[in-house]
C-alpha cells in the first residue's frame, strides 16, 4: 500500500522505478575507462606494466595494494554523491552499492579472493551524529550483502578542527589525514582481537588518495592484517 501511495522514482530522471535509480540511469553514468594505472585506478595514457609510471602515485608511499573507482566525476555522478550524503539519501546506498558489485566483478584481484573483510571509512562523531548514518559504512554493509561479506568498522576518525577535506590543497589534505584516523582499541584488553588478513577499504569518493593511504597505514599496523585495497565510488579530478 505504501509504494501504491508513495510509488519509488529514480532520483536522476525522475521516472518510476524500483529502486532509487532505474538501471537505465545507472548504466549511463560513466565508468572510468580503461587503460588505468594498475596501482590507483586513475586513467592513463596508454598501456602500463609499472604503477610507479603514474604521476599520480610517484613519490607516495603504496601503502595499499591497489585502488580501484567505479565512476568518473560527472554531473550525475556528484547528484548522486551529494544526496546521498547531505540528504538524508540513504536509500541510494543499494545501487550504489550495485555499482561497487560490478566494478568488484571486473577487478580480477579482488574476486579471486572470498576471505575479503569490508571496512569503511569512519567519519568524525560530529558528522555521524548531524548525518544519522555514515555513508561509507551503509555502502559497505549493502556490497557485504551482495557478495557475502562480512563488514568490520575497525577505524575510528578524529576531529582534527577541519571540516572537511574538499577545500584542502594536496599537502594539507595528506597531514590532516595523517592526523584524523586511527585504529578502534580491542573492547577486552586481555583478549587478543582477530584482525583480517586481507581488507577492503570503502568510500565514496577518492580525491588524492591521502585519506585511503591513512586509513590503510593504520590497518596496515594492525597484527595479522596482510593486504589492504581501496574500493571508492567515484574518483574525483578526471
Amino acid at each position: 500500500m505504501l509504494s501504491w501511495l508513495f510509488p519509488a522514482t529514480c532520483e536522476l530522471c525522475g521516472e518510476s522505478a524500483e529502486q532509487s535509480v532505474c538501471p537505465a540511469c545507472l548504466a549511463r553514468l560513466q565508468r572510468i575507462p580503461a587503460p588505468i594505472c594498475l596501482h590507483c585506478g586513475a586513467p592513463t595514457a596508454g598501456q602500463q606494466t609499472d604503477p610507479g609510471l603514474c604521476e599520480n602515485c610517484a613519490g607516495q608511499p603504496r601503502v595499499f595494494s591497489l585502488a580501484r573507482q567505479a565512476l568518473r566525476q560527472t554531473e550525475e555522478a556528484m547528484q548522486l554523491i551529494y544526496s546521498f550524503k547531505y540528504h538524508r539519501g540513504i536509500h541510494l546506498a543499494r545501487p550504489l552499492a550495485c555499482l561497487l558489485n560490478e566494478l568488484w566483478e571486473q577487478t580480477p584481484h579482488l574476486r579471486e579472493r572470498r576471505d575479503w573483510v569490508l571496512v569503511p571509512v569512519p567519519v568524525t562523531p560530529g558528522k555521524l551524529f548531524a548525518r544519522g548514518y555514515n555513508q561509507a559504512g551503509e555502502l559497505a554493509r549493502q556490497l557485504a550483502r551482495l557478495r557475502h561479506l562480512r563488514v568490520q568498522e575497525l577505524l575510528l576518525r578524529r576531529e582534527t578542527g577541519v571540516l572537511s577535506q574538499t577545500r584542502l590543497t594536496a599537502t594539507a589534505r595528506r597531514l590532516n589525514a595523517l592526523r584524523a584516523y586511527r585504529c578502534k582499541r580491542p573492547l577486552l584488553r586481555w583478549r587478543k582481537p582477530a584482525y583480517p588478513a586481507h581488507i577492503v577499504l570503502v568510500d565514496d569518493v577518492f580525491t588524492t588518495g591521502s585519506t585511503a593511504r591513512a586509513c590503510a597505514t593504520q590497518l596496515r599496523k594492525l597484527p595479522g592484517v596482510r593486504e589492504v585495497a581501496v574500493l571508492c565510488l567515484v574518483r574525483i579530478g578526471t
